[in-house]
């Protein structure tokens, strides 16, 4: 399961593999590049999970008002999961963007992106 916290407002794609974040008035696109099968994004709330470990006795989860959690749930395995975060600047164009290559973590460097 891979999970992010928010405070934007959250908006999942019709075909599950993009999510837009709003927050004061600044956006920014997510995308799941070659997703393997199965592979979605949901939404919840920041709440603790049955399979999470227990608090210790006496301690309670501290409330998340606001925060969205950002899921994508798959079936135990290996996958290789890449999320793009695509910040929308003010005067930029969709064309602008660039999706920076796919490089196997063993190679990574200042430059392997480029």
């Amino acid at each position: 399961m891979w999970r992010m916290h928010t405070n934007a407002t959250v908006t999942i794609g019709s075909d599950g593999t993009s999510a837009t974040l709003a927050l004061d008035g600044q956006k920014m696109d997510m995308t799941i590049l070659n997703p393997p099968s199965g592979a979605t994004f949901t939404k919840g709330d920041a709440v603790r999970l049955s399979g999470d470990p227990a608090l210790p006795t006496g301690q309670t989860d501290q409330p998340n008002p606001g925060v969205t959690v950002l899921t994508i749930s798959l079936p135990a395995g290996q996958y290789s999961l890449q999320i793009l975060f695509n910040p929308q600047w003010p005067g930029l164009q969709s064309s602008n963007y660039v999706t920076p290559k796919s490089v196997p973590l063993s190679s990574w460097s200042v430059t392997s992106h480029n």
